[in-house]
This record gives structure tokens, C-alpha cells and sequence, in this order.
């Protein structure tokens, strides 16, 4: 006799993850918020002095009159 073919799970049969896994999940996902957070700040950070010395806006040279 041959088996019977098993029905496929259904998505409430799905066994959780172990709370390990999901704890290095969860903190490697802060981490990487938190360093791309740095990295953005870092880079898109003024000194308050050179703030004051940006350049005026020139008008572009059709506008002139």
C-alpha cells in the first residue's frame, strides 16, 4: 500500500520562532537603525559657525535685469 498523501499545513500549524531567534533578529534590527541613524547624522551634520558663512543664492542670469 502506498502512503496516504498528507494534507498541506495550514498557516496556524506553522511552528514560532524560539525567542532566541527572534531576540537576535529584533536586536540586529535596532542596531542597523541605529548605526544608519548615526551615519545620516554624521553626515548631514553643520558646524553652528560655518552655517552663517553659506553662500548667498545667485540669481540665475536670465533673471537679471
Amino acid at each position: 500500500m502506498s502512503p496516504e498523501p498528507r494534507a498541506p499545513k495550514s498557516p496556524s500549524a506553522i511552528a514560532p520562532v524560539p525567542e532566541r531567534a527572534a531576540a537576535a533578529i529584533l536586536g540586529s534590527m535596532i542596531a542597523l537603525i541605529l548605526i544608519l541613524m548615526a551615519i545620516l547624522v554624521q553626515t548631514t551634520w553643520m558646524e553652528p559657525a560655518s552655517a552663517t558663512d553659506a553662500p548667498g543664492v545667485e540669481t540665475p542670469g536670465y533673471a537679471q535685469r
